[in-house]
């Protein structure tokens, strides 16, 4: 009988590293404590994940991070010898807007290994001057992964926006939540459509809280190409 859905435990791979996760305690949403941040690692550990490298937001005016509070978040985590085990290093997932653009012009952005940077967009409108923006990201060298394109509703019912974006060379990656419908139907399906195409690259958790745990561990994500979806979990191997 064909099987369509999978608890993450499944079909996490051996030696899987997530790039995607708000591990860092009390510098964006995610985690608020090193307590919770060593409860957020067992419990990521429980679901066969082995390893992540940090990415709390920066954001202009929400979670104005820096390369330096960042950093002594990443060392007051590594303080648990379980923590320094799984953590791999730390990066930021940024959003995308004209402040980041002139940031990159005065200092190195934190990129994930080999000069991949997180970037995301607003959720909810489409940011002005998008290709510009990409453009001068791309002048500096940094290899552009989108985070969760899935989740951009203004995307939605265009997967020629999609392509067109791919067609500039960015990368895409994908929230496991948006195959569980953690984030809603029409973002489970345009996930679903995303893998069907082939237009994803890598993944990431997202985790940020308890709520995030338990959605991976009580319901299933919709997958159509369990080969397909296990190869594309594989990707992020290039991040160890």
């Amino acid at each position: 009988m064909f099987k369509s859905n999978f608890y993450l435990k499944e079909i996490v791979p051996d030696g899987y590293i997530d790039i995607h996760n708000h591990l860092l305690a009390g510098i964006d949403d995610g985690a608020k404590t090193p307590e919770e941040t060593s409860y957020l690692i067992a419990q990521m550990k429980a679901l066969n994940i082995n390893a992540a490298i940090a990415t709390p937001h920066t954001f202009n005016g929400i979670w104005n991070n820096t390369s330096e509070s960042i950093k002594q978040a990443y060392e007051v985590a590594l303080k648990n010898d379980t923590n320094k085990m799984f953590l791999k290093g730390y990066s930021s997932e940024y959003m995308l807007d004209n402040t980041l653009i002139v940031k990159s012009n005065h200092e190195k952005l934190l990129g994930l290994p080999h000069n991949y940077l997180l970037i995301e967009f607003n959720l909810f409108n489409n940011p002005l001057n998008l290709y510009e923006m990409l453009f001068e990201l791309k002048t500096k060298n940094y290899k552009i992964i989108i985070a969760h394109p899935e989740r951009y509703l203004y995307l939605h019912n265009s997967m020629g926006k999609y392509q067109k974006l791919k067609q500039y060379g960015v990368f895409f990656q994908l929230n496991l939540l948006s195959l569980t419908g953690y984030y809603g139907k029409s973002i489970q399906l345009q996930a679903i459509e995303l893998l069907k195409n082939d237009l994803y690259d890598f993944t990431g958790s997202d985790i940020h809280g308890e709520a995030e745990i338990n959605q991976f561990k009580t319901v299933p994500l919709k997958i159509h190409n369990k080969k397909k979806m296990d190869r594309l979990l594989e990707n992020n191997k290039i991040f160890l």
